[in-house]
């Protein structure tokens, strides 16, 4: 057996062993859900069975306890997750990609973070917020504010970008840099009809200071540099604007497939208002919605997961990913979210009214997939562009995220 057909029987096996944990921590993470919209935070049971049982160390380097996974595997786990808990499965998959960057950092860096705790979880906010002055020792004292940091009151650390600049303000690099998450603050800002428990908020610090071995250039990172000398972890030379997208529509396939599973139930008993039918499932246009929101939820399903494999292979493979990869990528997520979207809008309509009661958990998974299909990263529209303009062989690009 070559070194990738091992590799890939591995990564099978640690996919089956997470998606089975996932699903067992399912009624714990459903136990405590309207508890966490209440707080707008993940509630500490939360947090613990879900950093406990690895779920927040999914792209942490196996070397330290984590699981190196890739994309499928974190499709697949946090379309679990969010069976459970739609927050619980967001957060999840933003702290993998905290870890992703963290491990890109040097073996000094890395060793601060998990050296002395395996299970030392890592917040990401990409969010242009802060900026910040080299030292004479080579590092960087930074201030800012970054928004939408999801799971920031579980981290122990925060990746944050900040734009160097120069003595007369003047742009020298964006970086990332990696801080105690002690040393910001956490601003609530986070107050929304969707997405709630996610407790997305904002993070500030006033001159903190980083150590070089604690910064890393976005350009490197882009260009997947810091990944060539660990030959051993493939999954870091997956391209930033595949990770910073491609993950976010495992929750929400994990939001449809639940809504449908609760509409199944509903329908068996549930008789239809004002009509002949005893129940849901035996008018014929409560069957034919039903049929046609499991389609596009296998279609959002499928094209993720195809993107997921085709970025997988070629990582093992240590082949770079084109930029009409990249783009198709981004298509992909875009259907895959629309698709979402479309199915639970169906669902709600077959269920009717009563779909809105508080006491359904099929309206908050509508306002909570309302509000993650609309993540710029999943954006139709812009999807639709960045594709068509690769198709066409146009080289300039909307946006650095391709």
């Amino acid at each position: 057996m070559s070194t990738l057909e091992s590799a890939t029987v591995d990564e099978l096996a640690t996919r089956r062993e997470l998606v089975s944990t996932a699903d067992r921590l399912v009624p714990v993470l459903a136990e405590y859900a309207d508890e966490g919209e209440r707080l707008r935070r993940l509630p500490d049971p939360t947090v613990s069975a879900l950093r406990d049982s690895g779920m927040f160390s999914l792209a942490v380097p196996r070397r330290y306890g984590g699981h190196g996974a890739g994309l499928r595997t974190t499709l697949e786990v946090t379309e679990r997750l969010a069976h459970g808990d739609a927050s619980a499965a967001w957060v999840a998959m933003v702290l993998t990609g905290g870890a992703y960057m963290a491990g890109m950092l040097d073996e000094q860096g890395r060793e601060e973070i998990w050296g002395v705790d395996a299970h030392s979880v890592v917040v990401g906010s990409l969010s242009p917020g802060g900026s910040g002055y080299r030292t004479a020792e080579g590092g960087l004292l930074i201030s800012g504010q970054w928004p939408w940091a999801s799971g920031a009151h579980a981290a122990d650390w925060a990746a944050v970008a900040v734009n160097v600049v120069d003595e007369e303000r003047n742009l020298v690099e964006p970086v990332v840099a990696l801080v105690p998450a002690h040393q910001l603050t956490i601003q609530d800002t986070w107050h929304t009809a969707g997405m709630a428990a996610t407790g997305s908020n904002t993070l500030c610090g006033e001159q903190v200071a980083v150590p070089a071995h604690r910064v890393l250039s976005i350009a490197g990172v882009l260009a997947g540099s810091y990944a060539d000398a660990r030959p051993d972890e493939p999954y870091l030379r997956t391209p930033l604007s595949t990770l910073a997208a491609l993950p976010l529509v495992g929750p929400m396939i994990g939001m449809a497939s639940r809504a449908l599973e609760l509409t199944l139930e509903t329908a068996k008993h549930k008789p239809m208002s004002l009509s002949v039918y005893e129940t849901l499932a035996a008018s014929p246009s409560a069957q034919l919605a039903v049929a046609e929101a499991a389609t596009h939820i296998d279609s959002a399903q499928l094209h993720a997961h195809r993107a997921a494999d085709d970025v997988d292979t070629r990582v093992a493979e240590h082949r770079d990913l084109t930029i009409l990869d990249r783009a198709r990528v981004r298509m992909d997520t875009g259907i895959a979210a629309i698709r979402c979207r479309q199915a639970v809008e169906l669902l709600l309509s077959v269920t009717g009214a009563g779909a809105f009661a508080l006491s359904n958990p099929v309206q908050r998974i509508w306002r909570d997939l309302g509000a993650a299909s609309r993540h710029a990263a999943c954006n139709p529209s812009l999807s639709k562009e960045i594709y068509g303009r690769a198709l066409l062989g146009i080289e300039e690009q909307p946006t650095f995220l391709v």
